[in-house]
């Protein structure tokens, strides 16, 4: 934008503002005119939330954005913001929410470019805290994973100077749209709750984590080899257009996977015997709109079925899965690629039919699909099971009760509320068709179903 376009911006937006200071969007506190504080607060109330109201909260930018161009730069609406937003970003950091999850939860919200905005947030935390030589591995991969820390970790980039600045010149954005975004996630910030805390928190970080680190050659209790060849596999399964290939790829990961699985439950009861409780850890797996009430579904259902509960957090947008690492991490892997298959499936389906490109059919689609998927895994795995009781005898029984009750009781304990998610009415045509795609999809037990 050319400068005298903004300069003509400018003066039109303060031709507004001075329209609406004859009626103010509402009184502060005694009926005087509203402090910074309170617009910024009138603002967020209108931007997000059960009092959200677009007109309002268009009304109340007026204001605000006329005070930025006027005030002193310590006055700014803009620094205001930003202060109560690194207040709050350190807040909800310290109330269990991780980097991940705060840039998850804006960007589902909002916009990828709002996300970025929590990045340089979650930046300036982490210079703040000294993360590089002081955070949890786990939350250092995922300030490394958001471009925060450098590939060695020890040095923290970006969360300096002006933040709303150096985020608006980043996204080119005029100073007015950088400060109405600025609001939007402010006002979604403040109403975040607390959640389960699953790594140490920032408050609690001792005065380095020298000696933490994992090793570089084991990675949740699997081999750092066989975790890349099986990804590598079921990278090539997904890729693949040619369903032998697809199946023989999986197949061969499946191996890989319960075999771990199995191999470690037997290690780990050997080596903590009645102490196996001390073995279940937590993991957060992020979900993306659309249909994200039905993605949690069909990750719960391959979590079941691989002794790992899952429970679905609808206001941020992820699920929170128990378990043992191994069968944690194989979870993961396996939800990526049978939900790359399902929606490659859902797509192939509708596709060329316009009547059923709709997200009812979509909805029950997916459904279908985790509710097939999970019978499948259930009988692949009492197979696996079977061979595995031969080989070890009768005393893997008991390793393997002790795991799924170790499991249960941490699910208790962290979820006393939890309820079941009502399923709505679906799609029929949906529901056949899901279902229809279930039995051909590749799990990596066999050949698909074919029904006669």
């Amino acid at each position: 934008m050319g400068r005298n376009s903004q300069q003509r911006r400018a003066h039109k937006q303060r031709q507004q503002a001075t329209r609406q200071r004859s009626a103010p969007v509402r009184t502060g506190t005694g009926g005087a005119s509203p402090t910074l504080d309170e617009l910024i607060g009138f603002a967020c109330e209108a931007a997000f939330g059960p009092g959200a109201d677009k007109a309002l909260f268009a009304r109340t930018m007026v204001l605000l954005q006329s005070l930025e161009a006027e005030a002193n730069p310590l006055d700014r609406p803009s620094t205001r913001v930003v202060q109560v937003l690194q207040r709050l970003t350190e807040s909800v950091l310290d109330g269990g929410w991780q980097p991940a999850d705060l840039v998850h939860v804006v960007k589902r919200e909002w916009t990828v470019r709002a996300g970025r905005l929590a990045t340089g947030l979650i930046a300036e935390h982490a210079r703040r805290f000294e993360a590089p030589t002081r955070a949890p591995h786990a939350w250092l991969g995922q300030l490394q994973d958001l471009g925060v820390v450098d590939a060695a970790r020890t040095t923290v980039v970006g969360g300096r100077g002006d933040l709303l600045a150096v985020w608006a010149r980043t996204e080119r954005l005029h100073p007015e749209e950088a400060l109405t975004a600025a609001v939007q996630v402010l006002a979604q910030v403040r109403q975040l709750p607390r959640l389960p805390i699953v790594l140490t928190v920032p408050s609690k970080w001792g005065a380095t984590n020298r000696g933490v680190l994992p090793t570089p050659h084991s990675t949740d209790g699997i081999d750092a080899k066989a975790l890349q060849l099986i990804r590598a596999l079921l990278a090539k399964a997904e890729a693949t257009t040619f369903e032998a290939e697809a199946e023989a790829f999986t197949a061969k990961a499946q191996e890989l996977m319960t075999r771990h699985s199995i191999d470690a439950a037997v290690l780990a009861y050997a080596a903590a015997g009645s102490r196996t409780a001390a073995g279940v850890e937590s993991r957060r797996v992020h979900i993306d709109n659309p249909y994200a009430e039905e993605k949690a579904g069909f990750l719960s259902a391959i979590a079941s079925v691989n002794g790992v509960r899952s429970v679905w957090v609808p206001y941020a947008g992820l699920c929170t899965m128990l378990g043992f690492p191994v069968d944690l991490q194989l979870t993961d892997l396996l939800f990526t690629s049978l939900l790359v298959q399902a929606t490659r499936a859902s797509a192939a389906a509708t596709a060329g039919n316009r009547a059923l490109s709709t997200a009812s059919f979509r909805r029950a689609f997916l459904v279908a699909f985790a509710h097939r998927i999970a019978e499948r895994l259930e009988a692949a795995r009492s197979h696996v099971a079977a061979d595995a009781v031969h080989e070890y005898g009768e005393s893997l029984l008991p390793v393997l009760a002790s795991r799924e009750a170790a499991v249960e009781a941490a699910y208790e304990a962290a979820f006393p509320n939890a309820t079941t998610m009502r399923r709505r009415s679906l799609n029929a045509a949906g529901w056949y068709a899901g279902t229809a795609a279930a039995d051909a999809a590749d799990i990596g037990a066999g050949a698909a179903i074919t029904r006669g």
